[in-house]
Parts: structure tokens; C-alpha cells; sequence
């Protein structure tokens, strides 16, 4: 399948830490096709509604949450946040996170129509 971007892609650089890179995406969807560009670093990633969640998010050994979704190295997935779409038209903005347990890498966050897939 190919994917239907509705929007630009956004990059964060998560490193290991407890406070998760975030990104503020001014789009009306839930859906993101998300791409781990490390070779060798697992990255774990979100998306979420507020701000405050995606900054509490972290790697499943650092608490005892259960944390971002783990995507592989060299991974991409297409990835939904827990929040319908009724709920986005009535914010501006979406927020993507991600954090590594331990090395850097670069994470590309494109939104999508939500079904679409990789």
C-alpha cells in the first residue's frame, strides 16, 4: 500500500533520558507513518493529544508504564494515536514523541489519512 501524506514530515533526535523528544503537528489526524533511520538504536514512539503526555512518555524499562511503542531499527510502521478524530476538530495541534533506552537516532513523522499504511 502506499501512503497519502497530508502534511510535512516532522524529525526528532530522541536520545536516551527520562523527558521524550516531542513535536507540536499542526494537522487534523491521529495517523503517522513513523521511520526509525538508525541502523543499530531501537527508538519508541507516540502519538498523543497533549503536550504533557507525549513529554511523560518513555521506554518500557524506565517506569512502570508501559511507554512508547517500540520501532525497530531501520523500522517504519504506521502508527495511530488513542484519540478519535471527533476530538481533533476541536484542537490545532498533535504531538509526536520519542525517546531511545539508550544511543541517538533521527525519527521522521509523516502524517497520513487515517487507514492508510506503508
Amino acid at each position: 500500500m502506499s501512503i497519502t501524506a497530508i502534511g510535512n514530515t516532522i524529525r526528532l533526535a530522541p536520545a536516551a533520558g527520562v523527558t521524550a523528544n516531542v513535536g507540536n503537528v499542526a494537522t487534523k489526524t491521529n495517523t503517522f507513518h513513523v521511520l526509525n533511520a538508525n541502523s543499530s538504536v531501537y527508538a519508541y514512539v507516540g502519538v498523543f493529544s497533549n503536550y504533557a503526555a507525549a513529554a511523560a512518555m518513555d521506554y518500557p524499562s524506565a517506569s512502570g508504564d508501559g511507554g512508547g511503542i517500540p520501532l525497530a531499527p531501520n523500522e517504519s510502521m504506521t502508527l495511530s494515536g488513542n484519540f478519535g478524530t471527533q476530538q481533533l476538530a476541536d484542537q490545532t495541534n498533535v504531538y509526536v514523541a520519542a525517546i531511545t533506552a539508550a544511543g541517538t537516532t533521527s525519527v521522521f513523522f509523516t502524517p497520513t489519512l487515517p487507514g492508510t499504511s506503508s
